[in-house]
């Protein structure tokens, strides 16, 4: 896997460039018009807006790229071959209802993927001012008004104790969740679900969390987030959607908890 540092470069400027426009439409978030795409499954022009701006920004610097953004995914042509490649993939606000809501837990999360995995990645937490990066042999860092510092994986090394996320979406039941939370609750794990995939992905890179899970996630979601778990040390199961709409598993984690929690959820084996 090959790219140049225009790619990382540019990834963590258009990151902060959609952050300013995210956070416009955040503080006057009372005006928006909110659609339905499913039950629960919320859209506004924000999302429209925020993702508009990075495409045309990435179209600009980089016209040879693909770019598959969540907001447009539904109307791209079907894929061929190796569909995940030289690619931009982008959530343009991770978390919509949270932001709705007034919930300071959402981001812009931007990835530039190579052959099914992302070569860099920025994910950025507008309220708190937090760019979340990465670059692949590079290592993850933060960036904040506090300074720039590297992100590190918890050294958590036991279910017991542990403080993990499982994600899951409201727009239908599933039992498998019911299930697994019987399970982390019998193995004395701590659950949280703050309904952020690529912010929680972050937070396990940053040592705030132990492990995150969610049994379907998009691509858009994930791959970014699992990047730069990786990068600070952790392990992240293989993700690999077959098409741009699929949902597949997501797990990242401490490498101390991987081969149990793994066990737990029921997805592929640690090494």
């Amino acid at each position: 896997m090959t790219f140049d540092d225009a790619h990382y470069a540019f990834a963590c400027a258009i990151a902060r460039r959609a952050r300013e426009r995210a956070l416009g439409y955040w503080h006057d978030r009372a005006r928006l018009v909110v659609e339905l795409k499913g039950p629960q499954d919320f859209v506004t022009l924000a999302d429209r807006n925020v993702e508009a701006v990075i495409r045309t920004a990435l179209a600009a610097e980089f016209p040879a790229d693909r770019f598959l953004g969540e907001e447009t995914a539904a109307q791209a042509p079907e894929p061929s071959g190796q569909w995940l490649d030289r690619c931009w993939v982008v959530d343009p606000i991770d978390g919509t209802h949270n932001f709705l809501r007034g919930v300071p837990y959402w981001n812009v999360a931007i990835a530039y993927v190579i052959e099914g995995r992302a070569a860099c990645a920025a994910i950025y937490d507008p309220v708190h001012d937090e760019l979340y990066h990465a670059a692949r042999g590079t290592g993850a860092w933060c960036e904040s008004p506090a300074g720039r510092e590297p992100l590190h994986i918890a050294p958590t090394s036991a279910l017991a104790g542990s403080f993990v996320a499982l994600g899951h979406h409201d727009r239908s039941p599933s039992l498998a969740y019911l299930a697994i939370r019987r399970r982390m609750m019998d193995a004395g794990v701590a659950m949280r679900n703050f309904g952020s995939a690529a912010l929680q992905l972050a937070h396990v890179a940053s040592g705030r969390l132990d492990g995150f899970v969610e049994l379907q996630l998009s691509v858009w979601d994930a791959i970014g987030g699992l990047a730069l778990v990786e990068e600070a040390g952790g392990y992240a199961a293989p993700f690999v959607p077959e098409s741009p709409m699929a949902k597949v598993a997501c797990l990242g984690c401490a490498p101390g908890i991987a081969k149990a929690l793994t066990a737990l959820v029921k997805v592929d084996e640690a090494p």
